[in-house]
């Protein structure tokens, strides 16, 4: 959530915090065994327990004490806020929680914190007033959305299981752990498949992109691409030192795409996305090695993928995320393309030095 660098009269916020506080009953504070996250585990626990009716009830708790709590912490803020002496501190976090220590206001100061600890002073743009609009709205609670969202899923529902994964989607921001939006892009993509739907696969894969930077970077996709196309057999250990993309959690998205492009006969997108997840692979793999091994650096195509056997959690992650599958995949797409030459220098440093030894067979067969 982006808040706007003006911000509202400090006279007017404050008094509206006053008249709020003044105005509404003492809600109850939440019981620690209440707690919206706690109830949620609980729901999770009987999920993965195939218990789908008490998962679901228990995730409909969990929406409600998220509400709870929050009307109670706004409730702590607005009535914490009001007094003139807090009022006159103005909007900077620093000033308020200083004057809101001198008195003693222990639970509008640790409350403050929680958020700063997890969002930082910036997303507020240093705004107290933001900090309790946005408090506010945070009855969203999208992880129980998703959850219910998969136990609709499993049954079969499939609107309505994407109308809560899109709901969880649009509420990202109010997420704990702001990166599992990518289990609930996922999830829509795995929906949109099962339902055979293809024009929502493809849209959801592209939602999931539209996070991706490297992606949209159009100069970057050219300038690989040119690479590619000059067919030079030397551009092969070249390429990988070219070009870095340091991002990872929209590999899936690149390789499917990628799949779905080539069906379509989109010859040039589907290899724009396997050399980009290429890339993007190559450079998360490359840093966790560097971090290792701080001595190591690139030289070759080949070097680098035998670098890459030594370590059991990359060729798992590899395994895991078809890496050696997808440059076999820029490989073949090169050599459809009519660029020959390169494509088979990939292929012989693959049939020679890839980690995984099927597609390092497949790599031996292109060139025999």
């Amino acid at each position: 959530m982006k808040f706007g660098k003006k911000k509202i009269a400090f006279g007017l916020v404050f008094f509206v915090f006053a008249f709020a506080a003044f105005c509404q009953p003492t809600p109850k504070r939440p019981e620690a065994e209440k707690y919206s996250w706690r109830i949620l585990e609980n729901a999770q626990v009987a999920f993965d327990s195939a218990k789908y009716s008490e998962a679901m009830n228990l995730a409909n708790q969990a929406r409600e004490s998220r509400k709870a709590e929050i009307t109670w912490e706004v409730f702590i803020l607005e009535k914490a806020l009001s007094p003139l002496a807090v009022r006159r501190a103005g909007e900077s976090f620093a000033d308020v929680l200083k004057i809101l220590a001198e008195r003693d206001e222990n639970n509008a100061i640790e409350l403050i914190n929680k958020y700063l600890r997890r969002y930082g002073t910036e997303f507020y743009d240093d705004s107290i007033s933001n900090l309790v609009s946005w408090i506010r709205e945070k009855t969203a609670y999208p992880e129980a959305d998703f959850l219910i969202g998969k136990i609709y899923q499993i049954e079969g529902e499939y609107k309505t299981a994407y109308s809560f994964y899109e709901k969880a989607r649009q509420e990202r921001e109010y997420l704990d752990i702001p990166n599992s939006v990518y289990d609930i892009l996922y999830a829509m993509v795995d929906l949109a498949r099962d339902s055979k739907n293809d024009e929502e696969y493809e849209q959801a894969l592209l939602l999931i992109l539209d996070s991706d930077k490297y992606f949209k970077d159009e100069v970057l996709k050219t300038s690989f691409i040119r690479i590619l196309n000059a067919d030079k057999p030397t551009d092969v250990d070249r390429f990988f030192k070219l070009f870095r993309a340091n991002t990872s959690n929209t590999l899936e998205a690149l390789y499917e795409l990628g799949n779905i492009y080539e069906k379509q006969g989109r010859r040039e997108e589907s290899l724009k996305c396997s050399a980009l997840a290429s890339i993007e692979a190559f450079t998360h793999i490359y840093e966790a090695i560097c971090e290792r091994d701080n001595s190591y650096e690139y030289t070759t195509y080949s070097d680098f993928l035998m670098k890459c056997s030594n370590y059991t959690d990359v060729l798992e992650w590899g395994y895991q995320n078809h890496v050696w599958e997808t440059m076999f995949l820029m490989a073949s797409r090169v050599n459809d393309s009519g660029k020959t030459k390169i494509a088979k220098q990939f292929f012989y440093v693959m049939s020679k030095s890839m980690p995984d030894s099927y597609w390092r067979a497949k790599a031996l067969n292109k060139i025999n």
